[in-house]
């Protein structure tokens, strides 16, 4: 089964790719990574133990990285996740970032002179000193090539962005509408 990593901390937010890995489960395993191999707290409380340390991977046995949002202050110097996405998406995997994790996709270096958007405020971007100021979109989702970035609010679109890129939407209509709200052919038999 091919592989997805997805990059954890503390404080972050699960439900930025919650919809995003049951989408993928059955054309993908999910990996999870961490600066270290203790208990991870996200955002809701929920805990998780990471299966590897960023250093303890081969980025070649991977179809691509997913950074979720979180608090920033948990990440903002993580060398090894900055130099591990780079490799992502140097090797033109999906490089994909939701919320404050498009912080990690700037510090990276894989952002110059491309669209992105990211869930932070004008102000947040500057102090940061990462963001190229002039290529941010406030849209949902801005694709370009492998790289995917979202707002947090935006989680299903992100969703359907990584399951459209990695070929994991076997019913893309059915999958579209349930994840939205808006039916289940299920129930309309």
């Amino acid at each position: 089964m091919k592989k997805i990593l997805l990059a954890i901390y503390d404080s972050f937010s699960e439900f930025e790719i919650t919809v995003a890995t049951a989408m993928m489960r059955g054309t993908h395993q999910i990996v999870t990574v961490a600066d270290s191999l203790k208990t991870i707290t996200g955002e809701s409380g929920l805990q998780f133990v990471p299966h590897f340390m960023y250093q303890q991977l081969d980025p070649m046995e991977y179809e691509g990285i997913i950074i979720p949002g979180g608090d920033l202050i948990n990440i903002k110097d993580t060398e090894e996740l900055f130099q591990l996405t780079k490799i992502f998406y140097q090797h033109n995997k999906l490089t994909a970032a939701i919320c404050s994790g498009t912080y990690v996709l700037a510090r990276a270096g894989v952002l110059e002179d491309k669209p992105y958007t990211v869930t932070l405020h004008q102000e947040q971007r500057k102090f940061l000193g990462c963001f190229e100021e002039e290529h941010f979109r406030y849209e949902p989702v801005v694709e370009t090539g492998n790289l995917i970035t979202a707002q947090g609010h935006a989680y299903v679109e992100f969703a359907l962005a990584i399951a459209e890129q990695l070929g994991a939407l076997n019913h893309p209509e059915f999958t579209r509408e349930f994840y939205k709200g808006e039916r289940n052919r299920l129930m309309e038999r």
